[in-house]
């Protein structure tokens, strides 16, 4: 059966914070839409360009850590060092059975608001509220609450 997405991502109420739901046909697609959905929350990714190029690599015990590290260290990636990242994902695995490892480069630039705009939010940090991941049908849909 060939995979449908519904979405790249989307996103839902709650209450102060944003709900985020990322899917993908693979669960290395569904990570990497994940962080896409976070990013578009605060600019706007289809504006950024693949100018230099950054190495991810987190751990986690089980899917959940690995998916609220992921997360964590694309905001750091913003908030910390102003990479505003795009769709310019290569290599992302995810390796091992617990505890697990993703490996990603991601390309972007320097961020500037006159260049990627400003959505009105910025993403204060990753929760492990309403986390769910799970294979629905013939794809991978995660969710998860950021603060912002």
């Amino acid at each position: 059966m060939q995979c449908q997405l519904p979405a790249r991502y989307e996103y839902g109420e709650h209450t102060a914070d944003i709900a985020v739901i990322a899917y993908g046909c693979t669960l290395e697609e569904a990570f990497k839409n994940a962080a896409l959905g976070v990013a578009d929350l605060t600019y706007y990714v289809d504006r950024v360009e693949p100018r230099e190029f950054m190495d991810v690599n987190v751990e986690g015990d089980d899917l959940e850590q690995l998916l609220f590290n992921w997360i964590d260290e694309f905001i750091y990636l913003f908030d910390g060092r102003k990479f505003a990242y795009g769709d310019y994902f290569r290599e992302v695995a995810i390796e091992g059975n617990g505890p697990y490892r993703i490996r990603a480069t991601v390309g972007g630039e320097h961020f500037d608001i006159n260049k990627h705009g400003y959505r009105g939010l910025i993403v204060k940090a990753m929760t492990y509220n309403m986390m769910d991941i799970r294979r629905a049908d013939n794809y991978w849909r995660l969710t998860f609450v950021v603060d912002i």
